[in-house]
């Protein structure tokens, strides 16, 4: 796992870029080395997280005419490896980032397409002139790219601060993306939330020749509908699921741990882990007081005789949040996104790689709103549960409708769909995954020099899965119903089908804390910057109605904090207001 960077331009001038600024903000997510490669019409830019081939792997790496920057892992590149040298390709690391070089020079872009993994890679050609970079399928790994001020030279990098430290051009803030994140508390995976910096969308890659941009999407999911019993169908589950964790225990030349909040999705991909190991398997926990599921973690450590590590988390800690909303670079309001970051930082005390259940909840439908009410009205309610701010309530705030729009969704991804089932898969792994889950996952681990691999996010496992029959996921009891009887293989029948609680922190609880209530009415009184975009009396409204109305609005508390997330982030930003 890295942090890379790339310019490149007709008549490139480098000199006029600070690379060395660009590189140091994504330092963290590559600690152990600083690598760069210049070519007259190129310019590669690495920070490695050493995980495979440690001595071998450096980056950026060069191969005749092509050469590469690559933040991830290919879990299949021994495979795809064997593949290419039975062709006559010979190979010098043991690495994977010279697999997916070679396997461009043998398939070119649609070597993608055999890639099993996370990345996010930028290769040069330097006989055609011509870049290629590429994302992921679900989208696990960040690519962002934007052009200077004279659109003649085109710059990427894994982050966007990285983009903005090479002091070419100005960010423009994009007050529509604002409204995708007021309404669902995310900026989209295929925008930004500036006008002139660009998102690679997952399941896409790009060419870029002589300053033409063409960009093509390469996977997405079909559907053809599974017939296979239920017992046959939970088995093969089961097998894809294991082949899955143990792809990403062996794909690492370092030790790998597993965060384990004593969920179903965290507990069976560690007590699988633990089955595969023939050592002792490091496991991270996260405790609220009153509010956790520790007691269950500790049950499966004990089982599996893991070495647990956790941390208590008993108020909210406001610098901590202001340190981690700085970091994302956009707008973004989980209430795991604290928790995230501070169990992500406990594990990279320990160990660089870590295994978690993220993922599963949107492939295998398991949120509490995928079994109520009727089949035909799946997708209308999967909105409704994420939609902080209606369009009314948004254009309140705004002032007017002038900003408000419906974005969060991509109509085309819904070409061919049958119905609301696939509708809310579908929207949940384009939109929801990437945007809000991996951007949080990514950020909060990377910030401390941590991959996560999810086992989850195995793409035959989600292939698989997205065919199978509705009721075999959800019952009127129980959501993640065949992933629920999966794990009572391992563990007691009522621990696995408990009721969900989630990651996330009692914010709402916290809320009420005088010290987060004065804090909450300091950052968003009269002085908060986003009034200057937002109205006034409207955000007086919430915080009133959250602190002194009784019966509150449901969404009283989540509508508070998304507006404090989003002034935490304005701050940060406000010279590009």
């Amino acid at each position: 796992m890295c942090g890379i960077i790339a310019i490149s331009g007709v008549n490139l001038d480098i000199e006029k870029y600070d690379t060395d600024s660009m590189l140091k903000t994504i330092k963290q997510r590559g600690p152990d080395s600083t690598g760069i490669m210049k070519f007259p019409h190129c310019f590669f830019g690495h920070q490695r997280l050493s995980i495979i081939d440690l001595r071998g792997g450096t980056q950026p790496m060069q191969s005749k005419n092509l050469s590469i920057t690559f933040n991830g892992e290919i879990y299949n590149y021994k495979n795809l490896r064997s593949e290419l040298s039975a062709g006559g390709i010979v190979f010098e690391t043991n690495s994977d980032t010279e697999v997916i070089l070679k396997a461009y020079q043998r398939w070119g872009p649609r070597c993608v397409e055999k890639l099993d993994g996370m990345f996010a890679f930028v290769i040069w050609d330097n006989y055609k002139e011509e870049l290629f970079f590429a994302r992921d399928k679900i989208g696990k790994k960040p690519l962002f790219y934007c052009f200077d001020e004279q659109k003649k030279d085109i710059l990427i990098s894994s982050e966007i601060k990285s983009l903005v430290a090479s002091k070419v051009f100005i960010p423009k803030i994009d007050y529509s993306a604002i409204d995708n994140y007021l309404r669902v508390m995310y900026i989209p995976p295929w925008k930004t939330v500036y006008k002139n910096i660009h998102q690679l969308a997952p399941a896409h890659y790009a060419l870029y020749k002589n300053g033409v941009t063409t960009i093509t999407r390469y996977w997405q999911l079909v559907y053809k509908p599974a017939h296979i019993s239920y017992e046959d169908a939970k088995n093969e589950v089961h097998r894809l699921l294991i082949n899955a964790v143990n792809k990403r225990l062996i794909s690492s030349d370092t030790e790998v741990g597993s965060f384990l909040s004593g969920g179903v999705d965290s507990s069976l991909v560690t007590i699988i882990a633990s089955n595969l190991l023939s050592r002792t398997l490091k496991t991270f926990a996260v405790s609220y007081r009153g509010h956790d599921e520790l007691s269950f973690a500790k049950q499966v450590s004990e089982k599996i005789n893991s070495e647990l590590f956790s941390i208590e988390i008993n108020q909210a800690d406001m610098l901590e949040l202001e340190t981690i909303v700085e970091y994302f670079d956009e707008p973004h309001a989980d209430t795991s996104d604290f928790p995230q970051h501070l169990i992500s930082k406990l594990a990279s005390e320990k160990l660089k790689v870590v295994l978690s259940g993220d993922g599963a909840d949107e492939i295998f439908l398991g949120y509490k709103w995928h079994n109520r009410g009727t089949y035909e009205d799946l997708f209308d309610r999967r909105m409704n549960a994420i939609c902080v701010f209606d369009d009314e309530s948004r254009k309140e705030l705004w002032g007017s409708d002038k900003y408000c729009n419906n974005d969060v969704i991509l109509p085309e991804v819904f070409v061919g769909l049958n119905n609301d089932v696939e509708k809310v898969e579908i929207f949940d792994l384009t939109s929801h995954l990437p945007g809000q889950i991996l951007t949080k996952v990514d950020r909060a681990s990377m910030m401390h020099g941590l991959e996560v691999r999810c086992p989850f996010l195995d793409i035959e496992l989600i292939e698989y899965v997205f065919n199978l029959p509705y009721e075999y996921k959800v019952t009127t009891s129980s959501q993640k119903h065949i992933l629920r009887e999966i794990l009572s293989l391992y563990m007691p029948r009522d621990f696995s089908f408990r009721k969900k609680q989630g990651f996330g922190s009692p914010i709402w609880e916290w809320m009420n804390s005088e010290n987060v209530k004065k804090y909450i009415y300091d950052k968003l009184g009269q002085t908060a910057i986003i009034r200057q975009f937002l109205n006034g009396e409207v955000i007086d409204k919430y915080v009133s109605h959250l602190y002194t109305e009784s019966p509150k609005h449901e969404r009283a508390y989540q509508r508070v904090w998304v507006l404090l997330c989003l002034e935490l982030w304005v701050k940060n930003n406000q010279q590009y207001l």
